[in-house]
């Protein structure tokens, strides 16, 4: 350690990931009844109510402490330059985010870069003061930081192990839907049922961002596209979809189903290129009834100004026009696919009871039969 803050290595930082989640494997009921409080946390930290960084960046806070005691770090001094005991959180995410992923734990968010998220954008330390928005939340997930300060790094070991536990995703049933011999116009017919069910049903843009997402998977793979929250206004990474190359997305999808304008579209790109991204898809669900709304000609000179390669749709039909010809496979099995999709997505979206019901029932109608 220097005044220049604490170092931790990769190796470091791997090795007490693995040994967390290998105790959370062998010891997790144990440890659920050893701390009976921070089960209590961990669940509201992963409510719905909760903003989604608040549960990922404690398990940063938390994989900190088990490589150093309080006298070496401080958890709060999120920034390796904030003072002697300060470290890089954000070295711990982008170890933490995939190997969680990989290890089928769901910290509520899949971007590697989850300090750059607000409240956490360019803070040095985590306060008390940092942001107004939910402070109620707030308050419940800078009581938890404190209470890692105060761990000792065998205690966080085994409250990080706990943590694991209880978001490792449970393997749920798996709905596979029977693939068919069809034709083309048979396959159509199915997506744009589901185009319509798009139009028809929103729960704040959650239905449009699940369409999308899904409609994008059948092109570049379920592991390639990642859905974030457009419902969350915690959430500052541009884009609700993001189609990755490793972990670092080359296209940037927005998602809305309201009516948007051309400076909406402006905005975004403006953000985009403001992290260095250049191949933008904007899905403006709800304009096919406002075609006005947006000037083609102002936004495709922006585009080329700007180096951007911007394609809008203006409805769920015209995405499916877009992207099923680029969709590999045969029409039974594109349709199996796309059921698929929209069924595991509606779920991690957390879209409501009413639209995931309307959603099955056309379901049902198109697949009498399902292999589970």
């Amino acid at each position: 350690m220097s005044s220049g803050g604490v170092t931790l290595s990769e190796e470091q930082i791997r090795r007490t990931l693995s040994r967390a989640d290998l105790l959370a494997r062998d010891a997790g009921d144990d440890l659920r009844a050893k701390y009976p409080g921070w089960v209590d946390t961990v669940h509201y930290l992963s409510g719905r109510d909760c903003p989604k960084t608040y549960l990922p960046v404690t398990a940063i806070l938390l994989t900190a402490r088990c490589m150093k005691d309080s006298s070496e770090l401080d958890v709060l001094d999120i920034q390796q330059q904030t003072s002697s005991r300060g470290y890089a959180a954000s070295s711990i995410g982008r170890h933490l985010i995939p190997f969680a992923t990989e290890q089928g734990i769901d910290l509520r968010s899949k971007s590697s870069q989850v300090l750059n998220n607000q409240p956490f954008t360019f803070k040095k330390n985590i306060t008390p003061g940092m942001t107004d928005r939910k402070p109620v939340q707030f308050a419940r997930f800078y009581e938890a930081a404190c209470a890692v300060n105060e761990l000792k790094p065998h205690e966080a070991h085994e409250v990080l192990a706990l943590l694991f536990h209880l978001s490792r995703a449970v393997a749920k049933e798996a709905v596979t839907f029977k693939a068919a011999l069809m034709d083309w116009n048979q396959a159509r017919h199915h997506f744009t049922l589901w185009a319509r069910f798009t139009d028809e049903n929103s729960d704040n843009g959650k239905v449009g961002l699940v369409f999308v997402a899904s409609m994008l998977e059948l092109v570049y793979g379920e592991q390639a596209v990642a859905m974030g929250q457009n419902w969350d206004p915690d959430v500052t990474t541009p884009g609700d979809v993001q189609v990755l190359e490793g972990l670092e997305p080359w296209l940037w999808t927005e998602v809305k189903q309201k009516p948007i304008t051309t400076g909406d579209v402006q905005a975004f790109c403006e953000k985009v290129r403001a992290v260095g991204g250049g191949r933008i898809l904007y899905c403006a669900l709800a304009n096919a009834n406002y075609r006005n709304n947006l000037d083609h000609g102002k936004l495709a000179k922006l585009a080329a100004s700007e180096s951007i390669d911007l394609t809008i749709v203006e409805s769920p039909s015209s995405l499916m026009d877009l992207l099923l010809p680029r969709c590999p496979g045969l029409p039974g099995a594109l349709v199996a696919r796309m059921a698929g999709a929209m069924t595991r997505r509606l779920a991690q979206a957390d879209v409501s009871p009413d639209a995931c019901e309307k959603f099955e029932t056309i379901n049902n109608q198109l697949f009498p039969q399902k292999l589970s």
